[in-house]
């Protein structure tokens, strides 16, 4: 190939552009305004810290599913989500720590992705035994800090702090306590999830409730917490129960002095913790029996609320352990009066109808009480902003059923993607690898692999489907992907054999054109593709992910190249339509309502502009480099100030990351580039997406220069796609570049170049073909 030694002698120049790319695209966003919405959704109107305003009430029902809910007889929890808002809670906490409630909990409380580690349990009223002394005594010994009139003291703040330390982003324990106490509002807790032993010194303690009620000082100014909130029954499974008399009498007491109210039932989250000691029908029924007894307690506590002016959040914050093992990781939610209207659950971190996240409670909290998402941290004068977003509500027929089926396609994505994904890249990498190595020994298999190559570039396309198939188990789902592929396969050769690159013009078009279409429809696949992002995870929830974003531009680069191939002499207008469809490919990656994908607009400018410059038959060189860049640079501050002018609650991820770096300065962009690249690196050297993209790439760049004879074959019989396949080298790397997990949307991206290249470079039949 011509063009690909030119390739090789500009990667030093490539190097360059993508840092100064990275510099030019960051300090442009450093200068954009953070932007926050001024009209409260939740309220009437703004509330005032004189109690003329309501009161947040959170009732917090720990481990217990979406089917918990909807089974159980609770007419009365069932009742409050008719008349408000219903959805499902992702529950992760900082990335890498586990699932638990000693870190799901502080990540409601802060507002932010954190852990809370082993002493997130360590709460107490400042008149309990601690240490052979007060709580309060404790509490001034581990922080030195009075204890003054707040009745809850959390001991273990300056410990969770600690464990934190090594997160590359600004947060606030007790973001939510903080805000409210710096503005003269008010915080309670009640309840625990304690399970004494037999004896007082063995009691345990789980009071992390408290981590969503405290100030980042580890202060809550009412309530209790203490072994007063429970009793011992013989009949339940942990052997004792919540005391829901002794809770509706703490609230009666401090109802008229607390502006946010955390009630801690506790008896779910007990009975999960003795699943270890009994069988499952015992743990769900035992589940479903203390569901009855808690919606009683909210019966009772809602005749002492008022829904007209409060706000009444049902929280579930940790999933119980039979669902996790199962793959389930969402939990129901529930939030009414305060001015909600019915529905289902939105919010802007995800822009899913029923879905939210457990770091967009806290804004939604402070947003009741006409406060902005963000905190004053420790005597700084810099606020902290919060990275979750209002939850709203979204018309719906049947919010039920609605939220049933989330449920339902976030498990099935969750427990297919590994097994889905991993199995196409691993057996892609082995065709590859088969196709090398028949090449370097001149096997003659073309007839064996070139199915297989072309099956690789169907695949997205299948995958993209995989939800609407039937699915009883995942080993019917299987067998029917392989058969659709296989059909399609075959369909596209039988359709394509007049030349050997042919069948993947169509398997590339078509692949192009639904995966162009769905964006367009609002991703309704691609958001329930095992290939796609998992709501589970967190990572994304809307748009278009670096899997299909990779593959969506390079079938589009292979598509152009291999249709100009076919139709031979095109004209300038043809070309000019070309130019066109790779504009609009870059729209749907780009727009906000649609891909919302900034590293994958930086991709899709680099890839299509290269094969746009190549097209006619311009040189890859300095000055063309430069336009590339300037042109990266506008599309991408274009988008931007197009999502900076709609409301906060619809703009993409972007607006947040501009505030970001406007209110911590230009540290907070090294800091957005080294969390990028440290998920980039652990991917590059631990996944097979790594070995893929850098055995295609490197037989693209090296392949032609040891078979030159080959070489020659293949730009004289596709002399574009051989030009192009350097739009698709130039937009893989910067794609690897510029996403979190870019060497899989350089994978994906690449392999629309490897599989016709190889296609066209393993031997027909011995020695015919060199």
């Amino acid at each position: 190939m011509r063009i690909l030694p030119k390739a090789i002698r500009l990667a030093g120049l490539l190097i360059g552009l993508i840092i100064i790319s990275i510099t030019l695209k960051n300090f442009a966003m450093a200068q954009q305004p953070a932007v926050f919405s001024e009209t409260a959704s939740l309220t009437a109107g703004s509330q005032a810290a004189d109690r003329e305003h309501g009161q947040v009430i959170m009732v917090l029902i720990d481990r217990i599913t979406l089917d918990d809910f909807l089974n159980a007889d609770i007419p009365v929890l069932k009742k409050t989500a008719m008349n408000g808002v219903l959805g499902l809670m992702t529950t992760n906490p900082a990335a890498g720590f586990p699932r638990v409630p000693e870190n799901t909990y502080t990540t409601i409380g802060a507002g932010a992705k954190v852990q809370g580690g082993s002493s997130a349990v360590l709460a107490f009223n400042s008149f309990e035994e601690y240490e052979n002394d007060t709580a309060a005594d404790a509490y001034y010994r581990r922080t030195g800090l009075e204890a003054g009139k707040s009745e809850v003291l959390h001991l273990g703040v300056a410990e969770m702090e600690r464990a934190n330390l090594g997160l590359k982003y600004e947060f606030v324990l007790g973001a939510i306590g903080e805000a409210l106490h710096q503005k003269g509002f008010k915080t309670a807790v009640i309840g625990n999830a304690d399970i004494p032993g037999a004896l007082p010194a063995d009691k345990k303690n789980f009071r992390q409730a408290a981590v969503i009620a405290m100030d980042s000082r580890g202060q809550v100014d009412f309530g209790d917490v203490s072994a007063r909130t429970y009793k011992y029954d013989p009949e339940k499974l942990p052997g004792i129960k919540t005391d829901y008399s002794a809770m509706l009498s703490e609230f009666l007491r401090i109802r008229d002095k607390a502006d946010l109210v955390v009630l801690e039932t506790g008896d779910t989250a007990r009975i999960d913790k003795m699943s270890y000691v009994t069988s499952n029908e015992v743990l769900r029924d035992s589940r479903i029996k203390s569901l009855a007894e808690i919606d009683g307690f909210l019966g009772k506590l809602l005749e002492n609320v008022d829904l007209n002016r409060d706000l009444a959040l049902i929280v579930v914050p940790q999933p119980p352990t039979d669902a996790m093992e199962t793959g389930n990781f969402l939990t129901p939610f529930v939030m009414a009066g305060g001015g909600v209207v019915k529905g289902v659950a939105w919010s802007g971190t995800t822009k899913r109808h029923g879905l939210i996240t457990n770091i967009d409670i806290a804004p939604t909290i402070l947003r009741y009480f006409g406060l902005p998402p963000a905190v004053k941290k420790g005597g700084e004068l810099k606020d902290v902003l919060l990275s979750g977003q209002v939850i709203e509500n979204r018309e719906s027929v049947n919010p039920v059923e609605s939220v049933k089926t989330l449920n339902r396609d976030a498990v099935f994505i969750y427990n297919a993607r590994y097994p889905f994904v991993k199995g196409y890249i691993n057996g892609a990498l082995a065709i590859v690898v088969l196709g090398l190595l028949a090449t370097a020994l001149d096997i003659p298999v073309n007839r064996c692999l070139k199915p297989a190559l072309v099956a690789m570039t169907v695949v997205p396309g299948i995958l993209l489907w995989a939800n609407y198939l039937p699915r009883p188990s995942m080993a019917v789902l299987a067998m029917e992907t392989a058969a659709l592929v296989v059909f399609f396969t075959l369909m596209f050769m039988y359709l394509g054999k007049t030349k050997p690159l042919n069948p993947f013009i169509y398997s590339s078009g078509l692949t192009v054109f639904i995966i162009a279409c769905d964006l367009l429809l609002g991703a309704p696949l691609a958001k329930t593709s095992p290939l796609s992002y998992d709501a589970m995870a967190g990572a994304r929830f809307y748009g278009i992910g670096n899997e299909f974003m990779g593959v969506l531009i390079g079938s589009c680069i292979a598509f152009v190249g291999l249709a100009s191939d076919l139709l031979k002499n095109w004209s300038y207008s043809a070309k000019a339509l070309a130019v066109l469809l790779f504009v609009a490919v870059t729209y749907v990656i780009a727009a906000p309502g649609l891909g919302s994908n900034v590293g994958g607009t930086i991709a899709a400018v680099a890839g299509f502009g290269v094969s746009s410059l190549l097209l006619f038959g311009r040189e890859i060189n300095r000055k063309t480099v430069l336009a590339l860049s300037a042109m990266i640079l506008v599309v991408t501050a274009g988008f931007i100030v197009y999502d900076l002018s709609r409301a906060v609650e619809v703009q993409s991820h972007i607006g947040r990351t501009i505030a970001s770096i406007r209110e911590y300065g230009f540290s907070e962009v090294f800091g957005i580039i080294s969390r990028k690249w440290a998920v980039n690196f652990k991917l590059i050297k631990k996944t097979t997406w790594s070995w893929f993209y850098f055995i295609s790439l490197l037989s693209i760049l090296y392949l032609g220069r040891m078979l030159p004879k080959r070489a020659q074959g293949l730009r004289q019989n596709s002399p574009v796609f051989d030009k192009l396949l350097t739009g698709m080298i130039f937009g893989s790397a910067f794609a690897l570049v510029f996403n979190d997990s870019g060497v899989v949307a350089a994978a994906t991206l690449i392999i629309y170049g490897i599989a016709p290249f190889l296609t066209w470079y393993i031997p027909v039949q011995r020695r015919t073909r060199k």
